[in-house]
Protein backbone atom coordinates (compact mmCIF):
# COMPACT_ATOMS: atom_id res chain seq x y z
CA UNK A 1 0.00 0.00 0.00
CA UNK A 2 1.03 3.63 -0.86
CA UNK A 3 -0.08 6.69 1.15
CA UNK A 4 1.40 9.45 -0.59
CA UNK A 5 -0.52 13.19 -1.08
CA UNK A 6 2.01 14.49 -3.66
CA UNK A 7 0.80 12.74 -7.15
CA UNK A 8 4.19 12.67 -9.13
CA UNK A 9 5.57 11.46 -6.34
CA UNK A 10 2.98 8.81 -5.52
CA UNK A 11 3.20 8.25 -9.54
CA UNK A 12 7.32 7.95 -9.26
CA UNK A 13 7.18 5.05 -6.32
CA UNK A 14 4.71 3.14 -7.64
CA UNK A 15 6.42 2.80 -11.21
CA UNK A 16 9.58 2.14 -9.41
CA UNK A 17 7.54 -0.66 -7.28
CA UNK A 18 6.38 -1.64 -10.72
CA UNK A 19 10.01 -1.89 -11.78
CA UNK A 20 11.30 -3.78 -8.71
CA UNK A 21 8.59 -6.63 -9.33
CA UNK A 22 9.26 -7.38 -12.68
CA UNK A 23 13.10 -7.03 -12.14
CA UNK A 24 12.45 -9.92 -9.37
CA UNK A 25 9.96 -11.45 -10.95
CA UNK A 26 7.34 -11.32 -8.08
CA UNK A 27 3.60 -10.66 -8.24
CA UNK A 28 2.05 -7.79 -5.58
CA UNK A 29 -1.02 -5.83 -6.09
CA UNK A 30 -0.09 -2.22 -5.56
CA UNK A 31 -2.65 -0.15 -3.73
CA UNK A 32 -2.97 3.51 -3.42
CA UNK A 33 -4.98 4.43 0.32
CA UNK A 34 -6.45 7.82 1.19
CA UNK A 35 -6.40 6.94 4.90
CA UNK A 36 -4.83 4.99 7.88
CA UNK A 37 -5.70 1.46 6.25
CA UNK A 38 -8.38 -0.83 7.53
CA UNK A 39 -7.09 -3.96 5.87
CA UNK A 40 -3.90 -5.46 6.88
CA UNK A 41 -1.18 -4.89 4.38
CA UNK A 42 2.04 -6.47 3.79
CA UNK A 43 4.19 -3.16 3.23
CA UNK A 44 3.22 0.56 3.69
CA UNK A 45 5.07 3.20 2.40
CA UNK A 46 3.45 6.28 4.31
CA UNK A 47 4.65 9.88 3.35
CA UNK A 48 5.34 11.77 6.72
CA UNK A 49 5.11 15.11 4.77
CA UNK A 50 1.28 14.15 4.23
CA UNK A 51 -1.13 15.24 6.10
CA UNK A 52 -1.92 12.66 8.24
CA UNK A 53 0.52 11.23 11.01
CA UNK A 54 1.80 7.37 10.25
CA UNK A 55 -0.36 4.80 11.32
CA UNK A 56 -0.33 2.94 14.76
CA UNK A 57 -0.43 -0.52 13.14
CA UNK A 58 -1.81 -3.33 14.77
CA UNK A 59 0.49 -5.28 16.89
CA UNK A 60 -0.69 -8.70 15.22
CA UNK A 61 -0.18 -7.29 11.92
CA UNK A 62 2.81 -9.07 10.17
CA UNK A 63 4.07 -6.17 8.13
CA UNK A 64 6.66 -3.78 7.00
CA UNK A 65 5.79 0.37 7.29
CA UNK A 66 8.50 2.30 5.82
CA UNK A 67 8.21 6.19 6.25
CA UNK A 68 9.29 8.73 3.69
CA UNK A 69 10.15 12.19 3.43
CA UNK A 70 12.05 14.95 2.18
CA UNK A 71 12.88 16.20 5.29
CA UNK A 72 15.90 13.92 6.43
CA UNK A 73 15.56 15.08 10.55
CA UNK A 74 12.37 13.29 10.41
CA UNK A 75 13.83 10.27 10.23
CA UNK A 76 15.08 10.48 14.30
CA UNK A 77 11.00 11.38 14.65
CA UNK A 78 9.54 8.21 12.97
CA UNK A 79 11.30 5.97 15.45
CA UNK A 80 8.07 6.77 17.33
CA UNK A 81 6.46 4.18 14.72
CA UNK A 82 8.97 1.93 14.97
CA UNK A 83 9.34 1.31 11.29
CA UNK A 84 10.90 -1.06 9.42
CA UNK A 85 13.06 1.95 7.96
CA UNK A 86 13.05 5.09 6.67
CA UNK A 87 13.20 6.48 2.85
CA UNK A 88 14.43 9.66 2.10
CA UNK A 89 12.51 11.73 -1.12
CA UNK A 90 13.09 11.52 -3.48
CA UNK A 91 13.22 7.52 -3.24
CA UNK A 92 15.74 5.96 -5.45
CA UNK A 93 15.74 2.52 -7.25
CA UNK A 94 18.78 0.88 -5.52
CA UNK A 95 16.96 2.36 -1.72
CA UNK A 96 14.16 0.99 -2.25
CA UNK A 97 15.43 -2.59 -3.91
CA UNK A 98 17.67 -2.84 -0.21
CA UNK A 99 14.54 -1.45 1.71
CA UNK A 100 12.73 -4.27 0.10
CA UNK A 101 15.16 -7.17 1.03
CA UNK A 102 15.47 -6.20 4.50
CA UNK A 103 11.58 -7.41 4.50
CA UNK A 104 11.96 -10.38 2.12
CA UNK A 105 10.20 -12.73 4.36
CA UNK A 106 6.81 -10.63 3.20
CA UNK A 107 7.06 -10.93 -0.29
CA UNK A 108 8.34 -14.54 -0.76
CA UNK A 109 5.63 -16.19 -1.76
CA UNK A 110 4.76 -13.45 -3.89
CA UNK A 111 7.75 -14.67 -5.75
CA UNK A 112 6.94 -16.21 -9.73
CA UNK A 113 8.05 -19.84 -9.95
CA UNK A 114 10.11 -21.64 -12.82
CA UNK A 115 8.57 -25.49 -12.28
CA UNK A 116 11.54 -28.26 -13.58
CA UNK A 117 11.49 -32.01 -13.41
CA UNK A 118 14.50 -33.42 -11.26
CA UNK A 119 14.98 -36.79 -10.72
CA UNK A 120 11.19 -37.88 -11.02
CA UNK A 121 10.83 -35.25 -8.79
CA UNK A 122 8.43 -31.49 -9.45
CA UNK A 123 10.33 -28.67 -8.27
CA UNK A 124 8.83 -25.05 -8.21
CA UNK A 125 11.77 -22.38 -8.32
CA UNK A 126 11.64 -18.82 -7.70
CA UNK A 127 13.01 -17.15 -10.95
CA UNK A 128 15.08 -14.59 -8.48
CA UNK A 129 16.96 -17.67 -7.20
CA UNK A 130 17.91 -19.19 -10.66
CA UNK A 131 21.63 -17.88 -10.73
CA UNK A 132 22.85 -19.13 -13.94
CA UNK A 133 22.07 -22.26 -16.21
CA UNK A 134 24.24 -24.39 -18.13
CA UNK A 135 23.44 -26.71 -20.84
CA UNK A 136 24.62 -30.49 -20.55
CA UNK A 137 24.40 -33.54 -22.93
CA UNK A 138 21.23 -34.72 -21.13
CA UNK A 139 19.75 -31.77 -20.35
CA UNK A 140 20.49 -28.34 -18.44
CA UNK A 141 22.12 -27.50 -14.90
CA UNK A 142 20.26 -25.03 -12.90
CA UNK A 143 22.43 -23.16 -10.94
CA UNK A 144 20.42 -21.40 -7.79
CA UNK A 145 21.57 -19.90 -4.61
CA UNK A 146 21.05 -22.99 -2.88
CA UNK A 147 21.88 -25.80 -4.43
CA UNK A 148 22.41 -26.83 -8.02
CA UNK A 149 19.64 -28.70 -9.64
CA UNK A 150 19.81 -31.40 -12.86
CA UNK A 151 16.99 -31.68 -15.01
CA UNK A 152 16.75 -33.28 -18.93
CA UNK A 153 14.85 -30.16 -20.47
CA UNK A 154 16.99 -28.93 -22.95
CA UNK A 155 18.77 -25.58 -22.02
CA UNK A 156 16.86 -24.08 -25.79
CA UNK A 157 13.69 -25.08 -24.07
CA UNK A 158 14.14 -23.89 -21.04
CA UNK A 159 15.46 -20.46 -22.00
CA UNK A 160 12.09 -19.83 -23.68
CA UNK A 161 10.01 -20.09 -20.10
CA UNK A 162 12.37 -17.99 -18.79
CA UNK A 163 11.76 -13.88 -18.15
CA UNK A 164 13.57 -12.05 -20.86
CA UNK A 165 14.24 -9.03 -19.01
CA UNK A 166 16.20 -10.82 -15.91
CA UNK A 167 17.91 -13.79 -18.04
CA UNK A 168 20.13 -13.52 -21.04
CA UNK A 169 22.19 -16.27 -22.86
CA UNK A 170 25.47 -15.00 -22.70
CA UNK A 171 27.04 -18.17 -24.17
CA UNK A 172 25.75 -21.06 -26.36
CA UNK A 173 25.50 -23.26 -23.27
CA UNK A 174 24.93 -20.32 -20.61
CA UNK A 175 22.18 -18.24 -19.86
CA UNK A 176 22.34 -16.12 -16.81
CA UNK A 177 20.33 -13.84 -14.71
CA UNK A 178 21.34 -10.05 -14.70
CA UNK A 179 20.09 -9.35 -11.28
CA UNK A 180 23.62 -11.84 -10.22
CA UNK A 181 25.71 -10.45 -12.61
CA UNK A 182 28.36 -8.93 -10.46
CA UNK A 183 31.14 -7.59 -12.96
CA UNK A 184 31.35 -7.81 -16.40
CA UNK A 185 34.86 -7.67 -18.29
CA UNK A 186 35.83 -7.40 -21.23
CA UNK A 187 35.88 -11.32 -22.02
CA UNK A 188 34.02 -12.57 -19.00
CA UNK A 189 31.02 -12.16 -16.96
CA UNK A 190 31.26 -12.50 -13.21
CA UNK A 191 28.36 -13.47 -11.18
CA UNK A 192 26.79 -13.54 -7.10
CA UNK A 193 27.81 -16.93 -6.28
CA UNK A 194 31.64 -16.73 -7.90
CA UNK A 195 31.33 -18.43 -11.24
CA UNK A 196 33.00 -16.94 -13.96
CA UNK A 197 31.58 -17.38 -17.75
CA UNK A 198 33.77 -16.32 -20.93
CA UNK A 199 31.73 -14.19 -23.26
CA UNK A 200 31.29 -15.60 -26.89
CA UNK A 201 32.51 -12.92 -29.32
CA UNK A 202 28.92 -12.95 -31.09
CA UNK A 203 26.98 -12.43 -27.35
CA UNK A 204 29.18 -9.74 -25.98
CA UNK A 205 28.09 -6.65 -28.04
CA UNK A 206 24.46 -7.58 -26.88
CA UNK A 207 25.35 -8.73 -23.43
CA UNK A 208 26.86 -5.24 -22.93
CA UNK A 209 23.89 -3.45 -24.65
CA UNK A 210 21.39 -5.69 -22.54
CA UNK A 211 23.03 -5.46 -19.12
CA UNK A 212 23.56 -1.31 -19.54
CA UNK A 213 19.63 -1.20 -20.06
CA UNK A 214 19.33 -3.78 -17.27
CA UNK A 215 21.15 -1.11 -14.75
CA UNK A 216 18.98 1.81 -15.77
CA UNK A 217 16.31 0.24 -14.34
CA UNK A 218 18.08 -1.40 -11.50
CA UNK A 219 19.56 1.78 -10.26
CA UNK A 220 19.03 4.68 -12.21
CA UNK A 221 22.07 4.26 -14.14
CA UNK A 222 24.63 2.33 -15.95
CA UNK A 223 27.74 1.93 -14.00
CA UNK A 224 27.83 -1.77 -13.87
CA UNK A 225 27.59 -1.51 -17.84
Amino acid sequence: MVYMDDVEERSALCQKLQTWMELSCASLPVQIVHDTPQERPFILFWDLDSHLSPPNLASDWDCALFLCSSDPQKAIDSYLFHPTGFLQKPISMDKLWNALLRCAPLWWTSLERLEVMSERVRMQLPYYHLIWAEGTRRGCLLHTTCQSISTREPLYQLEQRLPETVFLRCQRSFVINLCHVHQVTNSSVILSDGTELSLGRGNKSDLLNTYRRFCLLRYGDARKG
